[in-house]
Order: C-alpha cells, then sequence, then structure tokens
C-alpha cells in the first residue's frame, strides 16, 4: 500500500549552515529527473535535492500529528475530494476541443496532460505527430509554466517520461479548499496564456 501522505496539509521548513557546500548533496540527493528539471524557470535556484525533507526522512512524525489532527473520516473526505478533482480535470480535458490533450490515463489523483498549440490541434493523437512538431510540443510545457509562475497563477510541475515530450503533471494534494470552479478558470487560464503565446 502506497499513499500519498502530502495531502497532509502543510510543509515544514528548516534551515541548516555548512561550510562544505557539496555535503547537502551528497547526503541527500536522489536527483530525480520528474522533481528537479534543469528547463524551468529559476530551476538554478531549485534547492530541494540538497534538502533532508526531500528524502522523506522527517515524513513519519508530520503523518502521525496529521493523522491525529484529521482523524479517520477527515482523511476518507479529503482523498474522495482530491478523486473528484482529479476526475473532473481529466474530463475537462477529453472535453477541450483539442486544447489538451491527455499523456497518459489519469492514475488515482494525478493528470499528466499537454497544451497542444493550435498549430497542432486536429493533428490526432501526438504518438503520430512529426519530429519537429514533438519539438513544439516538448517546448510548450516550459513556455507555460514561465508565464503561469511568473503571473502568480499556478505552479503546476512539467517533464518528459518514457520517451515523450515534456508534459504536465498536476496532482490533487492538500485540495480541501481547491474548486471545481478552481479547476475549470485554471483550465481556461492555461489556455489563453497557451494561445496568446502561440499567437505571437
Amino acid at each position: 500500500l502506497l499513499l500519498q501522505w502530502e495531502l497532509a496539509g502543510q510543509t515544514q521548513t528548516s534551515t541548516s549552515k555548512d561550510l562544505r557546500p557539496t555535503l547537502p548533496s551528497e547526503c541527500n540527493a536522489t536527483s530525480a529527473a520528474y522533481l528537479f528539471q534543469p528547463d524551468k524557470l529559476y530551476g538554478e535556484y531549485d534547492m530541494g535535492d540538497k534538502t533532508i525533507q526531500c528524502g522523506r526522512r522527517a515524513d513519519a512524525f508530520k503523518l502521525w500529528l496529521a493523522w491525529k489532527a484529521v482523524g479517520d473520516a477527515g482523511w476518507a473526505k479529503r482523498v474522495d475530494h482530491a478523486i473528484k478533482l482529479a476526475a473532473h480535470f481529466e474530463s475537462r480535458i477529453a472535453g477541450s476541443e483539442g486544447a489538451f490533450r491527455l499523456a497518459m490515463p489519469r492514475n488515482y489523483a494525478n493528470v499528466c496532460f499537454w497544451y497542444v498549440p493550435p498549430a497542432l490541434r486536429g493533428s490526432g493523437d501526438p504518438a503520430a505527430y512529426s519530429a519537429e512538431d514533438w519539438e513544439v510540443l516538448h517546448a510548450a510545457a516550459p513556455a507555460l509554466k514561465a508565464v503561469m509562475q511568473t503571473e502568480g497563477l499556478a505552479m503546476i510541475g512539467f517533464q518528459p517520461l518514457m520517451g515523450l515530450p515534456n508534459f504536465f503533471r498536476i496532482v490533487f494534494p492538500s485540495c480541501f479548499g481547491t474548486s471545481i470552479a478552481d479547476i475549470d478558470l485554471l483550465l481556461e487560464r492555461i489556455q489563453v496564456i497557451g494561445d496568446a503565446h502561440y499567437a505571437k
């Protein structure tokens, strides 16, 4: 049984100082390519791979505290809400008339998707795209994430995986304050940002 404990809510923070600059990486780095993309905006400032928390060493205590605060019924309600949001997100992708495509089927509360630039819409399954079209699709996620991040809209991760071009991966942890209307607005804003970017 594998559970995503980030549904617990708040993230903890700590600091430390060591005069050996490579020591944090040597002790904690997992080099998880899906978390630490070098082509994202401000990627050089991402210190996550150097932290103890990224190695999940402090999560057991956080889980215990969260379970005491939320309880079984509270966890069930949060998980059900997360799945409802992910399923709605997936259905909105499917009904987007080609503006978005699923990169792979939804997995629990994870939805992997592409924003499809207008020139590629109607071209069918991205798996059948030409190499040039894949390059266009691959460049879309970093460009849109940079705009979303700059505008303060969202921080949705992206990565290539299994030979696929960059795609967004939205996960619904700690989403008890997120509504269906929030999801709809997010997708509308991503499409507006993407369409404006490719209209230049």
